[in-house]
Parts: C-alpha cells; sequence; structure tokens
C-alpha cells in the first residue's frame, strides 16, 4: 500500500548538479542557477564530503550522523553568508539545512552501498568529485 508516495529513498544523486552548485557557492563561480534551497544544501553536502574527505572528520569513524551534521552545519553556514549578501533569492535557511541533510544521507547511502563500509565508500565518492 506504498504506491503514490513517489519518494522512495529520493532517487539517486545527481553528483554533476550537486558539483556545479558547490562550484556556484564555495568556488567563487557565480552565475548559473538563481539562488535556492536545494541549490545550496546540494552544495553544502558537497563541501562536506569534501571536508570529511580530507580529514576534517575529527577522528575516523563517525559515520553516517557526522557526515549530515556536517552538511546541515555549512548549509546553515552558506545560508548566513548568502543572507548577509542579499543573495538568497526568497530561500529558507531551513529548507536549505533539510536539502543539505537529505542530499548528505543520499550521498553516505550511495557509497555504502558501493562498498567500503563507514566512510571508505565516501572516501572513494569525493574522490571523484573532488
Amino acid at each position: 500500500m506504498l504506491s503514490g508516495g513517489g519518494h522512495q529513498g529520493g532517487g539517486d544523486v545527481d553528483e554533476q548538479e550537486a558539483v556545479r552548485h558547490h562550484q556556484q557557492y564555495y568556488g567563487g563561480g557565480g552565475g548559473g542557477a538563481p539562488p535556492s534551497s536545494n541549490g545550496m544544501g546540494s552544495a553544502a553536502a558537497m563541501q562536506a564530503l569534501k571536508m570529511f574527505g580530507s580529514g576534517g572528520s575529527g577522528g575516523s569513524g563517525g559515520g553516517q550522523n557526522q557526515f549530515i551534521g556536517m552538511a546541515m552545519g555549512q548549509a546553515a553556514k552558506l545560508f548566513d553568508q548568502q543572507s548577509a549578501q542579499g543573495n538568497t533569492g526568497g530561500a529558507s535557511k531551513q529548507d536549505a539545512v533539510s536539502s543539505a541533510a537529505q542530499m548528505a544521507l543520499k550521498m553516505y547511502m550511495k557509497s555504502e552501498m558501493g562498498g567500503g563500509g563507514g566512510g571508505g565508500g565516501l572516501m572513494s565518492l569525493a574522490s571523484k568529485f573532488l
């Protein structure tokens, strides 16, 4: 009886779009799409992936909760930076943080399916895109 929901697992991760968003918000790429909660969320998740991959996780382990927490923290920080520049385009901070958490969870799940438990999968995912 789960038909009609259409939100099973949230679909696959669009890495290319996430990389584009990351470049737009963190790489000074500017331009691109107007600011959005989803864009900020996926950019923040990519930034968290980058930090997680470079040992910014504060030690080994950490895993899913730490990675998602990092993504949410990055989204809040990014939103505040964009807001200070008057560049939020009607996006909301709550939506940006929520979007980052969803994207981070999808990335984590994808990395786990690819093998390498506990974050090893995240490292290989990070090396592909960053």
